[in-house]
């Protein structure tokens, strides 16, 4: 082999790595954003279950079951549920976790998020 095949051969390896690089660097960006997007879903879905236990309170029916229903009509799991006062006069704060699907390893593989609502 020539001095030059070897320059050849050296270049086609670091070009391989550069580009290895590039698409690890848009594959985590790729997943950065997924994650983004799942917790503010999960945001939502939060601010709408505290929302539908207020309703339900308000009307003299069971806070947490209305949230944990919405939670599920939402793609949520509600996971807390703490209700202060009652009737009219009542405060919900709704816990939710959100599943962060792909995950790095090592890395956080749900996130809670958490809503509050009251009258």
């Amino acid at each position: 082999m020539s001095r030059r095949d070897e320059r050849g051969a050296a270049g086609s390896v670091l070009v391989a790595g550069a580009c290895l690089a590039v698409v690890s660097v848009f594959l985590a960006a790729g997943v950065l954003i997924q994650w983004f997007a799942l917790i503010r879903d999960g945001e939502q879905a939060a601010e709408l279950a505290a929302l539908a236990a207020v309703a339900a309170a308000v009307e003299g029916e069971s806070p947490c079951a209305a949230a944990a229903a919405s939670g599920a009509r939402n793609g949520a799991a509600v996971s807390g549920c703490v209700v202060r006062g009652s009737g009219r006069h009542v405060v919900v704060e709704i816990s939710v976790l959100v599943a962060l699907d792909p995950s790095f390893p090592g890395g956080p593989r749900e996130a809670r998020r958490t809503a509050t609502a009251g009258t």
